[in-house]
Formats: C-alpha cells, sequence, structure tokens
C-alpha cells in the first residue's frame, strides 16, 4: 500500500517527530519522491544560499541573517517533479529531509525557540470562506516551528519580485480549522506602509508579499485560503495526495505564484520569509523559492535576428544589430566587456564579444544582463598527427568539418575538389571554405611504414626426456602474415598468423632458421637470427654391487660406476632420500636405487640393487673340562648359534676315538667305553653346516683335568 506520513493525521494530530518513529518501526512501504533535497555545506550557509541560490539581477543583498533549527532550512531540485519550480531554497516548519525519504532525516522534535508575532496575525487574518451553513470561525493559538530568513536588499529599478509555492500536510483534513499552518514575506522600507512588525530603520511596518493574486483586501495564503473545498481560489490549489512519487510529505500545493512590489531603485529594503506551524507543532508546511527569481527587472533587449539576446550566435564575419528598450525619454550607454562606451543611441550593430548597456529614465539606472554575442567558428577540421601506413597500402584522408554554414567547398593541393581523397606515401594540403568565406587549412603526411622486420629467438639445451623448447618468432608488421621456417633438416610453413608472436615447440634437435616472411600486403619482412636446440642424452646410472648378500651386522658399500653432479639414493619402500652422495653404506636387506643428475642437467633413475642378509654361524669350544663329579665343569659342552647340521669326533692322542655326536646339544662326559678316560690333552675335529649354507671345519685341542 502507498503510506505516507501524513495519513497518521486522519487518526490523530500526534507530534510529528512520533509519528515517523512509529512509521518507521511499522517498516511501512513508502514510495519516495524524485525532489533532491540537500542542507550539508555549502547548502547550510544563508550568505550562500541568498547569494548564489535565490538572488537573480538587479539586486544586491547585505546583512543575512536566519533563525530557526539548521534542518528546516536548505537547497532543492525538483526537475523531476510536479512543483512547478525546478530548484531553489526551501523554508520548513519541520524537517526538510522528509521531502525526500533517499536522504536520512533525523527525526528531530524541534525546540520551539524562534518566534514571529507577525505571523500568528497572518494565521488569524484569514476569515472562514466556507459557505453556509459551514461558514465558522477558528483561532489560531499559537504559532510553532518557525523558521525565518532575512536579509536587506537594494533594488536596480522600481519593482522587485520572486517566485514561490507553498505545500503542506494539513491538506486535507484541516483547512478551514485552528491548524491553519501560516507563511509571510514581510517586505519593509522607503515608501512602504504596512501592519506588520519591521526594523527600527523602517518606521512605517511592514506589508506581507503572501497573498493570493487578484485578492481585495489582499488575502494570506494559508491552508484557509487556497485549498481544494474551499469555494474559491482553488485555481491556485494542485491536489497532490497521488503524488507521492514527486514531492513526498505534502498532500497539497499551491500553483507558482509570484510576490510582487514597488520599490524606489536604489534604496536599501528588508525582506523576512517566515514560515511556521499553526496551533500545533504538527504536521509540516513548506515554502519553495525559485533560483533566480529574487530579482528588480533588468533592461530587455532584443535583436534584428529574432533570436535569444542575452546569448547570441551569429555566423563568422557577421553582425547583429541589439536594441533596449528603457522607456519614454530614456537614455542609454553601452559597454564592452573591457567597459568602453561603443554607443549611445538606443541600438548597437555588433559583431562577436560580451556587452552591456544602461538605460537611464526617472533617475533609475537599468542595466541589462550581460549580452554574449558568439560568431559561429570558421569551419574547422583537423587531420591529426602525420600517420604512417602500412607498406603497399593507401588512407582514405576524410576530413570531419565541423563549425561555418554549410555547404562547404574543397580545394586539395592535388588539384581534386573531393570531400575525401584516397592517398598513399606524401605530403597533402586541404582547405575547406564555408558560405561566408570562412575558412580552415591543415595539412598532413602520409608516409609508408617501412618493410617488416621477422626475428628469431629461443632453443636452448634439452634432455632426451620428453621435454620441449620454445622457438619464437617476432614479428613488426601488419596481419595477418605467412612464415616459413627450418630446422635443418624440415621446413615449415605457417600461414594466417594473427598475432605478432608465433610460438613453435619441439624436442627435435636442429639449427631454426627463418625461411622466409610476408605481410597481409605482400611486403617481405627482413629476416635475422638463428637458434640451437641441442638434446642431451640421459644419464644410464649402474649400482655395483647390484645383488649382494651379507651377515647381519656386516655393511656393504653402493656406489655407482660413473661420476654425477647430484645424487638422491633410495630404498623401496621409503620415499624419502637416504643419501645425497655418490655411495651409500647399507646394512639391512632391501632393495636400492639413485637419481642422478648429469653436468648437463640431465636426470635419470637408476635399476635397482638388492641387498640381503643372512644370520652369521657361530660355535664357541671351550679348551678345558673337569669330570671329577664336583659339579663343575663336569661336561665337554660346545655352544652354538645359527648351526644347521653339527658333527664332532674327539681322539686320544695315539688317534683313538673317545667321543662323537651328529647334534651340538649332546655334550662329552669324559668316559670312553663306560670308562672315565684318563687325565691329559685329547684333540676334536667339528664338521658345522650354517643357515648361511655355508661347511666349515674347526680341530683343536681340549684338556681333561682332574
Amino acid at each position: 500500500i502507498n503510506i505516507k506520513f501524513v495519513k497518521f493525521k486522519y487518526f490523530c494530530k500526534m507530534p510529528k517527530f512520533l509519528i515517523i518513529f512509529l512509521l518507521f518501526m511499522l517498516n511501512i512501504n513508502v514510495h519516495y519522491s524524485q525532489i533532491v533535497i540537500d542542507n550539508n555545506a555549502p547548502y547550510h550557509d544563508v550568505n550562500w544560499l541568498v547569494n548564489n541560490i535565490l538572488l537573480g539581477g538587479g539586486v544586491t543583498a547585505t546583512n543575512h541573517s536566519y533563525d530557526g533549527d539548521s534542518v528546516q532550512i536548505g537547497w532543492f531540485n525538483a526537475v523531476n517533479t510536479n512543483l512547478g519550480i525546478d530548484s531553489g531554497i526551501v523554508l520548513a516548519s519541520g524537517e526538510i529531509a522528509l521531502l525526500d525519504p533517499t536522504s536520512t532525516p533525523t527525526f528531530p522534535a524541534l525546540p520551539n525557540t524562534a518566534t514571529d508575532p507577525d505571523l500568528l496575525t497572518v494565521a488569524n487574518s484569514v476569515p472562514p470562506l466556507l459557505p453556509a451553513p459551514f461558514t465558522n470561525s477558528f483561532t489560531v493559538n499559537g504559532i510553532f516551528d518557525v523558521a525565518k530568513l532575512e536579509f536587506d536588499f537594494i533594488p536596480t529599478s522600481d519593482t522587485i519580485k520572486f517566485n514561490y509555492v507553498f505545500g503542506s500536510q494539513e491538506y486535507f483534513g484541516f483547512e478551514n480549522s485552528n491548524y491553519n499552518d501560516v507563511f509571510g514575506f514581510f517586505l519593509s522600507g522607503p515608501g512602504i506602509t504596512g501592519p506588520y512588525s519591521s526594523p527600527a530603520i523602517h518606521p512605517n511596518g511592514a506589508i506581507n508579499l503572501a497573498v493570493v493574486p487578484n485578492s481585495n483586501p489582499p488575502l494570506p495564503i494559508t491552508i484557509s485560503s487556497i485549498n481544494s473545498v474551499t469555494p474559491i481560489n482553488q485555481q491556485y490549489f494542485v491536489d497532490n495526495q497521488s503524488g507521492l512519487d514527486t514531492i513526498a510529505d505534502a498532500d497539497g500545493l499551491t500553483t507558482v505564484l509570484t510576490a510582487t512590489a514597488v520599490v524606489q531603485c536604489g534604496e536599501s529594503y528588508h525582506i523576512r520569509l517566515s514560515i511556521a506551524d499553526g496551533s500545533d507543532a504538527s504536521l509540516n508546511s513548506y515554502v519553495w523559492l525559485e533560483a533566480g527569481s529574487f530579482s528588480s527587472p533588468t533592461l530587455n533587449i532584443v535583436d534584428n535576428l529574432g533570436i535569444d539576446s542575452t546569448f547570441m550566435q551569429i555566423p563568422c564575419n557577421s553582425s547583429i544589430t541589439l536594441t533596449a528598450d528603457g522607456g519614454q525619454g530614456a537614455t542609454y550607454q553601452w559597454f564592452d566587456e573591457n567597459n568602453n562606451t561603443i554607443a549611445t543611441d538606443s541600438f548597437v550593430t555588433v559583431g562577436g564579444g560580451i556587452y552591456l548597456v544602461e538605460a537611464s529614465s526617472f533617475g533609475c539606472p537599468v542595466i541589462s544582463d550581460t549580452l554574449k554575442v558568439i560568431e559561429d567558428p570558421s569551419p574547422s577540421f583537423d587531420f591529426g598527427l602525420d600517420v604512417q601506413i602500412p607498406c603497399n597500402t593507401t588512407i582514405l584522408l576524410d576530413p570531419q568539418v565541423t563549425g561555418g554554414v554549410e555547404p562547404y567547398s574543397y580545394v586539395w593541393s592535388t588539384g581534386s575538389s573531393e570531400s575525401v581523397l584516397n592517398v598513399d606515401e606524401g605530403f597533402y594540403v586541404l582547405t575547406v571554405n564555408d558560405v561566408f568565406g570562412c575558412s580552415d587549412t591543415d595539412t598532413i603526411v602520409v608516409t609508408e611504414d617501412p618493410n617488416p622486420t621477422t626475428s628469431i629467438s629461443g632453443g636452448g639445451i634439452l634432455c632426451a626426456d620428453g621435454t620441449m623448447a620454445n622457438i619464437l618468432f617476432d614479428y613488426n608488421g601488419v596481419l595477418p602474415w605467412d612464415l616459413v621456417f627450418s630446422d635443418g633438416s624440415n621446413s615449415y610453413n605457417i600461414d594466417n598468423i594473427m598475432s605478432s608472436t608465433y610460438t613453435h615447440t619441439t624436442f627435435v634437435a636442429g639449427q631454426y632458421t627463418i625461411d622466409s616472411s610476408t605481410d597481409v600486403n605482400g611486403c617481405i619482412s627482413n629476416i635475422s637470427g638463428s637458434v640451437d636446440i641441442i638434446v642431451n642424452p640421459l644419464p644410464e646410472p649402474v649400482i655395483s654391487p647390484d645383488n649382494i648378500t651379507i651377515y647381519i651386522g656386516d655393511y656393504v658399500i653402493l656406489e655407482l660406476v660413473e661420476e654425477y653432479v647430484n645424487y638422491e639414493w633410495y630404498q623401496i619402500g621409503n620415499e624419502s632420500v637416504l643419501n645425497e652422495s655418490s655411495s651409500i653404506t647399507v646394512t639391512d636387506t632391501g632393495t636400492f636405487y639413485v637419481w642422478v643428475e648429469d653436468v648437463n642437467g640431465c636426470t635419470n633413475l637408476s635399476d635397482i640393487a638388492v641387498v640381503n642378509t643372512i644370520p652369521i654361524t657361530q660355535l664357541y669350544v671351550p679348551t678345558t673340562f673337569t669330570p671329577n663329579n664336583d659339579d663343575h665343569n663336569e661336561l665337554f659342552v660346545i655352544q652354538g648359534i645359527n648351526i644347521v647340521d653339527f658333527s664332532i669326533q674327539i681322539y686320544s692322542r695315539w688317534g683313538q676315538k673317545v667321543f662323537e655326536s651328529n647334534t651340538i646339544n649332546k655334550s662329552w662326559d669324559g668316559y670312553h667305553e663306560g670308562k672315565r678316560i684318563a687325565e691329559g690333552s685329547y684333540y676334536y675335529h667339528i664338521e658345522v653346516l650354517g643357515e648361511d649354507d655355508v661347511i666349515f671345519e674347526k680341530t683343536g685341542e681340549i684338556n681333561v683335568m682332574y
């Protein structure tokens, strides 16, 4: 639904900041207007607003002042709205930001610090305008949220005027009631006598210029004097209830009205522009003052060409007659931009320049606005910088002429009178003339590009592992181009190349050269350079030994048959680097390989080398035992590990076999054939087959002692 803040007025007259807060909390979808509001710098400065926005010609202003909250005054742009005024100053009895919800209102509860008793008088001076039986009286019992802008000014003629629009939220609910929002334009000064207050220097009081047009006696403008329900003055009212997309926060507006007053030229006047809420501080009212409209009429100028006499554009080599009308008996002075008097008649004939005229009549000198006479430029064109074109080509010289008056005529240094010319290399002049004889000339030098060049670069040294190298052909001519090159053995033809660089990627060894290069226009390139691609073989590392078995606890050194620059040893099943030298010491079972890099930067992996480990056979044979029944060292005990087969024979010194066994677990107790042997030396012979599948024999002497 389309709901404006003002719609709450049909329920109650609550404070406007509370209405806004409630709507904000309810998150109502509001249609925003297209008006632009700004009271940031410099639009917050009263001097700037008056001097640079409000004032037009024929007025100078001093002693600016403003009383009210800073959020109640600022600049507006209403070009895209139904306001009828493009831009200017806006005064409000509330926050002007509410007119444009695309800005961020501060929701202030405005303190009622400013006063203007004349506004209360104006609010209560509007009689009831409803027909019987609805005619009744109303009384505005106070004014609130006053905003007033004041300044002194001096007019240059006998009249001042400005345009404005009044609008309010109070419309369509509170017309002809105690809530009679009000505004006033209070003028005082020489020749002015009125009922409203004025500065002490103007003792005759002030008059209110904000009155209904053609009303007699003058009827002040409020929501009760111009509205949709009062039978009279409805021609000045604009229903804005459906205009939410143009001017938000104002249900009704006046048409564009003009405030005007008769003054004395050269005298100082004071004006006070005020607005306020009537009877309560709820619901806003606004007055929009048109930019540049506060003026004292300037001198009217006409010309013999029937064009706008403020800014006049005439053909080159021509003139215009300006005529001023200052009234009967007026005298004139025409000035140029250097303030020199150029004529004293009511008219002057001039060419291009800036001019001003002053007319004096009945003691009031009236000065015109600045009059600008601009001669059309001569025909103008520019070939631009000298151009360089590809070899074997032409270029179309097509001057784009501006200015002057058509039709144009053309004169080329070649003798041609055509508007365009197709040329090759050379020096060319062109002159263009318009119908008034105004002309322009330009020259251009056209040169052909030299033949393109094509160079070759890249190549390099590769390893025979499939690595590729780039051959780059750089060309600086017109695209597309064709290329023929060779590698010493093969020839390559590449046509219609659309880039200035062509890249050939290859691993084929050879010396690469350019055979030919031509552009799309048939221009033959200058060619230079050659590059080589050298392909080195990969290293073939060989590990020695490549298959070996060692005893547990022993080691073997694996090394390479040839030397290289870099090494990395690996064991299958373990991805970390074991060593980075030319050899590696291995103490355990495993499968090993090595990565190498040679002096050419080429790399390769070796075949694998296998290392196996086996346990070593160990045997302990005592040299003495004492079979004397003392329970100590009674047996000849042989101990060993990693033994598969075992045999032992023991002999006396005379060669008699006294003991034998095929198991290491059987020990000799010193007996032979049931008898204890004699003390002395005996000899043994042992044969052992170990887990390493190696047979070894051991002989020795053992002493038997008692």
